[in-house]
């Protein structure tokens, strides 16, 4: 049997029990503090203490009333590994990495699908699920809870198994001994904080025991407290990004159906218009063609195939990055060229009404005014055209004095045949116009710095009539048209753009959708100034940048897959007809004033005459900015038709009836993460963790013997020996809290000596012995 001291007083106890109540008779010991408030502070001696404890008395007869239910002792053998961590123990191990390595794993596959949608590669489906429901930031903070839960568990464990291999080798001071046996206990539970400050107060020759007993704990409670923040982490990732959703097929109206009822239309001047929007299309131009020009005085564009966006919507367009289906194809090719002026004259005429009165150019314009096999603006016959010219503006002003005017009275009939669209296999129905540009000769604001309506003024206003300008000197696709002094009175190009019916075409757009649609900042009286982002509807046109960067110039890349088809699914002829004479009659036949005029801000005069004369401001800014920069005339007034069909083709959208069916990819503004930090910093931890955690079981498993966590009745009574008796009979009869015998046992000669785990010599009990 072992050789133990035997416990004190169990016979009074037990007694005491039988009569109903509790009685406990405290021994007349010395180290007892009788009132633990005040006691004597002065340290005793272990072994006088160890003398005295024989004199008590213990009774045996209530311990051998119930030695027959009791367990027989046994020899002390090492428990096996499984034994010693606990089924609990195990399946906190277990199922808590499993619970950490799949939360985990699920992490990673959100952030690696947003990753590959920020890159706009293919993704899974799960994936798209879960962000366009609006679960991911949902299911990030659902495994983060799952990782803390499990964590939690396992650092407990790991507190506990770390108490044990201190207890069983290091050992440690009595006064911490109670809650270190504790912390065995209680899996899952035990603070790793506490055996770090426990371990932190023991000090051995065994350095690297000693120091791996505080340091994993302190470890652990860090990574502990760091995945506190495990949610705050993960979602510091997230930013509202914008992606591309799933494909989705719609039904849209585009065309017209016969048997449909239309809306009545209303007519509107486009020229004096401001465009509802800048709206968004699709473009291509072609790299090269046959119909390419390089002469010498002829400016061309080239093809360039437009496909507005059929949606009312600004989301909708802006958000667009994929469209496959029908859409309405045109083509704005603009050639400029220097016309031969035949005839120039200047006439001031004053009709009844202010608003047409001013100075007109009377010219003919030769047939030959083309290229080689370009068109001709009348056929074979000359063309005679009269056209306002700005003869009174300010003279502080830098913007070019712009008039256009179209030509009327011509043989729309004599089309070149030979020349045509590339994409339709049509000809071309090229609309010429005349651009002129006078010089400050005409300017009245300088011969007349003050208006006063004297017969002076009127007649310098006079001077001008009948000016003859038998000259001319072309330079690219300009001609200047001077005078018998041989000075220049202005320029004048005449430029031919493609009028073509629209036809509808199986098209696919891609592109990157945009944060928004641009915005003009032009105003009636300062196309000078200066406004932020006042490039944007300029650059989308291709103006300042690259014409083939579409994606800076926030439009989508258009390919045609299929022969045009006409806007009507009957009576084609008669509808094409009536679509065409209200585009034609729109842009080219409908003028007050004998034209227009493209500089607004500068324009001085008669007030009827600067109410309908001008151009809207948007399109003066358009033409004057392309001018300036450029001086190509060709791509000004492509620029500016390419502005009128599209405003043409939504303002007709409420009139479309014929049903089309589309696929779409629109960009949807969602919560991912937009970068791999938080995640990086929350899988260091785990991976940190679970080192720890195999560590420390690794330690316990090969540096204990006896332990077995999780047993709470194991913790207790090895704690009882003779050695730590008088302690533990002390805390009891007098109620002492933890804080107390902390102050207490220092006092005595208890906490002077290290206090570990052993068994009895004869291996058949396992008690805390001093060292």
């Amino acid at each position: 049997m072992a050789q133990y001291s035997q416990v004190y007083n169990v016979d009074e106890q037990h007694s005491a029990v039988h009569q109903g109540h509790t009685a406990y008779h405290p021994p007349n010991h010395p180290h007892y503090p009788s009132d633990y408030g005040v006691y004597n502070a002065e340290k005793q001696a272990p072994a006088a203490a160890a003398t005295e404890l024989s004199s008590y008395p213990v009774h045996q007869n209530p311990i051998q009333q119930y030695a027959s239910t009791n367990p027989q002792p046994r020899t002390l053998q090492r428990q096996p590994w499984k034994r010693r961590v606990g089924y609990f123990g195990w399946w906190i191990i277990g199922l808590g990495t499993v619970i950490m390595l799949a939360s985990c794993a699920f992490l990673v596959y959100i952030w690696y699908g947003a990753s590959l949608a920020r890159q706009r590669l293919p993704r899974p489906e799960v994936w798209d699920s879960l962000v366009f429901e609006g679960y991911a930031a949902r299911a990030v903070t659902l495994c983060s809870a799952a990782i803390r839960v499990a964590m939690g568990f396992q650092i407990g464990l790991l507190a506990a198994a770390m108490a044990a291999t201190i207890l069983e080798t290091t050992g440690t001071r009595l006064s911490d001994l109670a809650c270190l046996s504790m912390s065995r206990a209680f899996v899952g539970s035990a603070s790793p904080w506490e055996i770090f400050m426990i371990a932190c107060h023991r000090t051995s020759h065994q350095k690297k025991a000693v120091l791996s007993h505080w340091l994993i704990p302190l470890l652990s409670f860090l990574v502990g407290l760091g995945m506190t923040l495990t949610s705050t982490i993960l979602l510091f990732d997230f930013k509202l990004v914008q992606i591309a959703a799933p494909s989705t097929t719609r039904s849209i109206a585009l065309g017209i159906d016969v048997h449909q009822i239309m809306a009545d239309t209303s007519g509107t001047s486009y020229w004096q218009s401001k465009p509802q929007a800048h709206w968004r299309f699709a473009e291509t131009r072609p790299s090269a063609t046959v119909n390419d020009t390089a002469l010498e005085h002829v400016s061309d564009t080239g093809d360039i195939y437009l496909a507005p966006l059929p949606f009312d919507t600004v989301d909708d367009r802006t958000s667009l990055e994929y469209y496959d289906g029908p859409a309405i194809v045109t083509n704005s090719r603009t050639a400029c060229v220097a016309p031969d002026l035949k005839n120039a004259t200047l006439e001031y005429i004053r009709p009844s009404s202010r608003v047409t009165e001013g100075l007109y150019l009377l010219v003919e314009i030769d047939t030959s005014t083309s290229w080689g096999s370009g068109p001709r603006i009348n056929g074979s016959q000359v063309a005679r055209i009269s056209c306002r010219v700005n003869n009174h503006w300010d003279k502080m002003s830098k913007n070019w004095a712009l008039s256009l005017c179209g030509f009327t009275n011509l043989d729309i009939s004599a089309i070149n045949q030979s020349l045509q669209d590339p994409l339709p296999g049509r000809p071309y129905a090229f609309q010429p116009v005349l651009l002129l540009n006078a010089s400050s000769t005409l300017n009245l604001n300088v011969a007349i710095p003050q208006w006063t309506g004297s017969d002076e003024d009127w007649a310098k206003v006079g001077a001008m009539n009948g000016l003859q300008m038998p000259k001319s000197v072309k330079d690219g696709p300009w001609t200047a048209a001077i005078d018998t002094n041989g000075t220049e009175i202005l320029k004048a190009s005449v430029c031919f753009t493609a009028l073509n019916m629209p036809l509808l075409y199986n098209v696919t757009m891609k592109g990157r959708a945009v944060l928004a649609e641009p915005k003009s900042q032009a105003k009636y009286r300062d196309l000078e100034i200066k406004y932020k982002n006042e490039t944007q509807f300029l650059e989308q046109l291709g103006i300042g940048v690259s014409s083939l960067d579409l994606e800076a110039r926030g439009v989508l890349d258009l390919k045609v897959n299929s022969d045009p088809q006409d806007l009507s699914n009957e009576d084609t002829d008669l509808v094409n007809a009536a679509i065409y004479d209200m585009m034609r009659t729109s842009l080219f036949d409908y003028h007050i004033a004998g034209g227009w005029t493209f500089n607004n801000d500068a324009l001085m005069g008669y007030l009827e005459s600067s109410l309908f004369w001008p151009a809207h401001p948007e399109h003066s800014y358009l033409v004057q900015t392309i001018l300036k920069d450029t001086g190509n005339p060709a791509i000004a007034v492509q620029a500016l038709f390419t502005r009128f069909a599209q405003m043409i083709f939504h303002d007709m959208l409420p009139y479309w009836t014929r049903d089309q069916s589309i696929r779409t990819v629109n960009v949807k503004s969602v919560i991912i993460p937009s970068q791999w930090t938080g995640l990086i910093i929350v899988l260091a931890l785990v991976v940190t963790h679970l080192a720890l955690t195999l560590v420390t079981v690794w330690m316990f498993l090969t540096s204990t013997k006896l332990s077995m966590l999780g047993n709470a009745w194991q913790t207790v009574s090895q704690i009882v020996s003779p050695e730590t008796s008088v302690v533990v009979q002390a805390v009891s009869n007098g109620g002492m809290t933890d804080h107390e015998v902390h102050k207490w046992v220092p006092t005595t000669a208890f906490d002077d000596q290290i206090y570990s785990l052993s068994t009895s010599v004869d291996h058949q009990g396992l008690k805390v012995r001093r060292r």
